[in-house]
């Protein structure tokens, strides 16, 4: 794989973006001690004894710099696993921190196995998931999350990586094939997750979020599954490919007020988003 954006990449994207360009785009081994002391620098020295979501994504940006927990000291990970062994509740939150710690080596850990083995009696009909609490107090058989599914999606690909596939995977692919990916499925004109401009799941928003996803996350965790070219992705490809300028690179579009990454410039290339597109195209094929 050569092209302008990938060369644009890996000279100016950060250290992180970089080992898992190498990695994942040109299946090149390479050594991940840069992109770990980089990402340590940028967290605060006691992030791993934050509570509620900050520790989660703390634990996300470990995993999106490509990392492994065999590097990492074990009391980092003593809160994450005591969060989904005590109080797993199939919520957004909730899988956005399972999925992080499969990424990032733990996805044969027997409480984690436990954790798979139900995920396929909690799904609703429509496929996908809504949290515990929520579902308690309701007298009918609701509709999913969007946010809880995808992040759901998220572990069948980083499952899929690991070379585990989830007994739940068919019906939670489906119900983003049966939304086109964007679209509401009552509504099939407006998007799912809708909002201002910049903070849409069909805009380029980076890190994700609980609230927000971003296309090129989209694009590349349905790709990595072997749906890339389903006709059902046509709307999201288009998307993503209206952000690139003519290198090829990805313009941001909008991020957090305060992020778990170092912050990029929106209206600028992003490096995070235009690795995402890069192994969304490569998955592709």
């Amino acid at each position: 794989m050569t092209n302008d954006a990938l060369i644009w990449l890996l000279d100016f994207g950060n250290p992180a973006v970089q080992y898992r360009a190498r990695t994942e785009l040109l299946d090149l081994d390479d050594d991940p001690t840069e992109a770990f002391m980089w990402i340590i620098q940028k967290l605060p020295v006691d992030w791993y004894r934050t509570k509620g979501l900050w520790y989660v994504y703390y634990i996300n940006a470990l995993a999106e710099c490509g990392l492994n927990q065999s590097v990492m000291p074990s009391e980092w990970f003593e809160p994450a696993m005591d969060r989904i062994q005590t109080g797993f509740d199939f919520g957004c939150e909730a899988f956005m921190l399972l999925q992080a710690m499969v990424a990032l080596g733990f996805g044969e850990n027997p409480e984690i196995q436990d954790i798979f083995a139900m995920l396929r009696s909690k799904q609703l009909p429509d496929g996908g998931f809504l949290c515990e609490k929520r579902k308690a107090k309701l007298n009918y058989i609701p509709k999913s999350c969007y946010k809880a599914v995808y992040y759901a999606l998220r572990l069948c690909s980083c499952c899929r990586k690991k070379g585990m596939v989830l007994a739940a995977e068919q019906g939670i692919v489906r119900y983003f094939l049966d939304r086109n990916l964007l679209f509401r499925r009552d509504c099939p004109e407006e998007l799912v997750l809708n909002g201002k401009e910049g903070q849409q799941n069909a805009d380029v928003f980076h890190p994700f979020e609980v609230m927000r996803v971003g296309i090129h996350n989209i694009m590349e965790t349905i790709s990595s599954l072997g749906y890339g070219n389903a006709p059902e992705t046509a709307s999201g490809w288009n998307y993503l490919d209206s952000a690139k300028d003519d290198m090829g690179r990805v313009i941001l579009s909008g991020t957090l007020t305060k992020s778990y990454l170092p912050k990029e410039k929106v209206g600028s290339p992003s490096a995070w988003a235009t690795f995402y597109a890069l192994l969304a195209e490569k998955e592709r094929l």
